[in-house]
């Protein structure tokens, strides 16, 4: 009897391998994307990374970071249109802070986002919404100028605080002046959402969204030879003009790479010549531009200290200062919106040069159209 049992679970089990064979095989010869994989220690389940663990020692994460920091933010924030402080987080993000179900992995539904500015926009794409309900910044157009209004261009200031828009703002990036997140200035002309191929217009058909890498297999479809993230930089489509005037026409992520490195030795120099204080910019701590109090260009281990951090902004330095920092925290801002990460850095190098004091300027540059 007990043989017969056997003999009856054994053959369940080879009808059940056979049906999981049989499966994968109809997936792999329909050729199906593969299921996206969670993959602790990457991405949105980054357990070490900083973003989820900046406040270990509170144990507790703050209500106006815990949209995004907590591992359940999002969806209290979708509900309520605010969020309550989130306990200390373990391994980042949990499943349910993107998916509405569990069984379907159906996401929540964002029918629109609403970006620091003010400005709402809808992707048409509810994957995209979600994830630019975090991938936005913090701060915009309006916020900088309501730090520095009323005071004259070249006026230092002590008590002007370094404005910074925060990490990864994406989408902002995507929806240029209709999300007015990087720093516009007045009278000038900036492009909208960069709209890609219908097949690739979505944050998660470029991005993994687990671990959020890119999928570059798919951008050496369209653009010849890319096969690599370094590939990537070279592609240049229907965009015009020597952005960086260099004298040489080159893919849109080299002309922003150009521009932003000029950009930083005019903010270097204007600091110098009219602020009276040299600066220098450091990733390795908030609040990232320090004092050169050494005059060599970077920030020394000595110069590393938080009573050191810049504090003789003027208006016109925090400007520069402000888009130097939203192109710099997309890393994929030629990619994302490559005309209005221009746009940005242009008018920046225009204005600092308009002091009067900064050799560097825009002839031979060209700026994007709209």
């Amino acid at each position: 009897m007990e043989k017969n049992k056997l003999r009856r679970v054994l053959a369940l089990v080879v009808i059940l391998l056979a049906a999981a064979c049989a499966t994968q095989l109809t997936v792999s010869d329909t050729k199906k994307e593969p299921i996206a994989r969670i993959e602790m220690g990457v991405g949105h389940f980054n357990r070490d990374g900083k973003p989820f663990h900046n406040w270990d020692k509170d144990k507790e994460i703050p209500a106006v970071c815990s949209r995004c920091h907590g591992a359940t933010g999002v969806p209290e924030y979708l509900q309520t249109g605010k969020n309550t402080p989130a306990a200390h987080v373990k391994n980042g993000f949990a499943c349910t802070n993107c998916h509405a179900d569990l069984l379907t992995y159906e996401r929540h539904k964002v029918p629109k986002v609403t970006f620091a500015s003010g400005l709402s926009v809808d992707s048409g794409n509810n994957n995209s919404n979600l994830c630019m309900t975090c991938h936005q910044g913090r701060e915009s157009t309006a916020s900088v100028n309501k730090a520095i209004a009323g005071q004259p261009l070249d006026a230092v200031n002590p008590k002007l605080p370094f404005v910074h828009v925060h990490y990864l703002p994406a989408g902002a990036t995507m929806f240029g002046t209709q999300a007015k997140v990087g720093y516009e200035y007045t009278g000038k002309k900036y492009s909208g959402r960069f709209e890609h191929v219908d097949d690739m217009n979505a944050c998660t058909n470029c991005h993994d969204p687990h671990r959020g890498e890119v999928h570059v297999e798919k951008c050496g479809s369209c653009h010849e030879g890319v096969k690599s993230l370094a590939d990537t930089k070279g592609i240049r489509e229907n965009s015009k003009g020597d952005w960086d005037g260099n004298g040489r026409v080159e893919g849109v992520a080299r002309e922003i790479d150009n521009l932003r490195s000029e950009l930083y030795a005019a903010i270097q120099q204007y600091a110098r010549t009219v602020s009276g204080t040299p600066i220098a910019f450091t990733a390795a701590e908030y609040p990232y531009w320090y004092a050169d109090t050494n005059g060599n260009g970077k920030i020394d281990k000595e110069e590393f200290r938080p009573d050191n951090s810049y504090k003789a902004y003027t208006p016109r330095l925090e400007q520069a200062v402000y888009n130097y920092s939203f192109v710099l925290r997309d890393p994929g801002a030629a990619y994302h919106n490559g005309s209005y990460a221009a746009q940005l850095l242009y008018d920046s190098l225009e204005s600092l040069a308009a002091s009067g004091k900064v050799d560097a300027g825009v002839k031979g540059k060209v700026r994007p159209a709209p």
